[in-house]
């Protein structure tokens, strides 16, 4: 069974709350305090009514606290070096691709210089120009990163194993010779 999360619910109960994190923690505590207290009557005849109502509240202030307590995530536009540099490899493509729609959307808008004769320069918008020096740091990060720098596949890595695996009379100096030959682009003997 899986749990879904009534967003609306969530965004409702944090709006009663003032969207205050604190406030989310203080309800958090009085709910506690009522399960509690609910422990030591379970002879109560509304006993299973209170208790299934305390938890809800309960999980619905948990769900509050967590949409409270993310952190909004930075579109491709508002990137800056540290981001980028904390990315991975999957992350930076997808920004690419990402930012690449941006400069499509960008190009022929509004903002954008217009000649002498009144038409669009496309691409000399403010958005254009800050769309193409985020994708110029993405692509920089992006060939950092590239994991097949040598340009070596998976297949050729597991011929290489199975090769080493064959020799077995190789000691560990040997096969890692051999690997760093082979990452660098030379062959294996």
């Amino acid at each position: 069974m899986t749990n879904t999360v009534d967003m609306t619910a969530v965004i409702a109960k944090a709006a009663e709350l003032n969207n205050n994190l604190g406030e989310v923690q203080k309800a958090i505590k009085a709910c506690a305090s009522t399960k509690c207290r609910l422990k030591k009557q379970p002879g109560r005849a509304d006993y299973q009514t209170l208790m299934t109502a305390c938890l809800q509240e309960e999980q619905l202030l948990k769900n509050v606290k967590s949409y409270l307590a993310q952190e909004p995530k930075k579109t491709v536009m508002h990137l800056d070096a540290d981001d980028i540099a904390a990315m991975s490899y999957d992350e930076i493509v997808r920004a690419i691709r990402s930012v690449q729609s941006k400069k499509t959307h960008t190009k022929w808008s509004d903002d954008c210089e217009r000649d002498d004769d009144g038409n669009f320069i496309p691409g000399s918008g403010p958005a254009y120009k800050e769309a193409c020096r985020i994708e110029q740091m993405l692509i920089d990060r992006k060939l950092e990163l590239k994991p097949n720098a040598a340009g070596f596949s998976k297949a050729s890595l597991r011929e290489l194993i199975d090769t080493l695996r064959v020799c077995s009379d190789l000691d560990v100096a040997t096969c890692l010779d051999r690997i760093e030959a082979f990452i660098n682009g030379g062959e294996t003997e």
